[in-house]
């Protein structure tokens, strides 16, 4: 038996021997999303290698939840099968107001919770939306937003839990708690926080523009919420907003997801891309030569060791 393939190792040394026996375009593939569709057919051209992510949110379409979970299962199994170490995806899923499941419990918006100045209920409502999504194999839930929302010209305003702090970091908190510590059928869902860092200071309340904040404001006003979730909740999962910076987009930025994220605030899990971020980075925010080019930078930003050309693109 090989070291990944034995569960008494750590999740460490079993990822490390599993990297060192996989092609490139395994490793790529597992940096690589798709969204679930119904027509199971049109997703085998993407699945040759496996899959890392598949985005849920075609459960919305369906009419019952045994669909949604025959559906979950059908594509498990097409991506296990395709992977040549029969690595499985994680699904993912919205979670802000509840899972996007026929049937699930929808909740209130963050504001809306956040007024509740109540933590405990928070949690509760965390442990309903992680038991929920993982009865239908969601394993990593989108959710909860720890933005400090302070301009009304901001779209989404509702979503995180205010303008405080302290509070958004309380609520959080009990919400990564409720999701990452229950557990459903051998399932432990794992939380994915957003939008890092500073999404809801845009310029002009203006969606994915420059955050223009001082490293102190950064700190100790936006970055607080994810730094209590981070050291006190266990969180597990990060997902960059769509702003720029100091004139660089948050996706691309290593002085954000690493020097900052990783380095001083300690966070050791998984970094998620926004739906469109990575490609924005090249589309909308100008960075990169190619789409290639700004994949690769964003790929480089997030990690805490070097990554060399020749090896992100296969070249030598």
């Amino acid at each position: 038996m090989r070291i990944y393939q034995n569960p008494e190792e750590t999740p460490e040394r079993r990822a490390d021997d599993l990297l060192r026996d996989m092609s490139l375009d395994e490793k790529v593939a597992q940096v690589t999303g798709i969204f679930l569709v119904s027509a199971v057919e049109r997703m085998a051209p993407f699945l040759k290698f496996g899959i890392g992510q598949v985005s849920t949110l075609a459960f919305r379409e369906l009419k019952t939840g045994r669909e949604a979970a025959g559906l979950q299962r059908k594509v498990q199994n097409m991506v296990m099968e395709n992977s040549p170490h029969h690595i499985p995806a994680v699904f993912h899923m919205e979670g802000i107001c509840g899972a996007f499941i026929q049937g699930s419990t929808s909740f209130p918006s963050g504001v809306n919770r956040g007024a509740s100045f109540d933590p405990e209920l928070e949690k509760k409502i965390g442990e309903i939306v992680s038991r929920q999504e993982a009865a239908y194999g969601i394993t990593q839930i989108l959710a909860p937003v720890l933005d400090i929302s302070r301009d009304s010209r901001m779209g989404r305003q509702s979503e995180p839990y205010g303008e405080d702090p302290t509070l958004a970091a309380a609520m959080g908190t009990a919400f990564v708690r409720g999701v990452q510590e229950t557990e459903t059928d051998g399932r432990h869902p794992e939380s994915a926080a957003k939008h890092f860092l500073g999404f809801h200071a845009s310029e002009g309340g203006v969606h994915g523009t420059e955050a223009r904040l001082g490293h102190r404001v950064l700190d100790e006003i936006y970055g607080k919420p994810f730094q209590a979730a981070i050291t006190e909740g266990g969180l597990k999962g990060i997902m960059p907003c769509y702003c720029l910076i100091d004139g660089l987009p948050v996706s691309a930025s290593r002085k954000i997801l690493t020097d900052l994220l990783r380095g001083e605030m300690g966070f050791d899990g998984v970094t998620v891309s926004d739906y469109g971020a990575v490609s924005n980075v090249h589309s909308v925010q100008g960075i990169g030569e190619t789409l290639e080019d700004a994949g690769y930078r964003c790929l480089k930003a997030g990690m805490d060791v070097e990554l060399p050309m020749g090896q992100a693109y296969g070249d030598g």
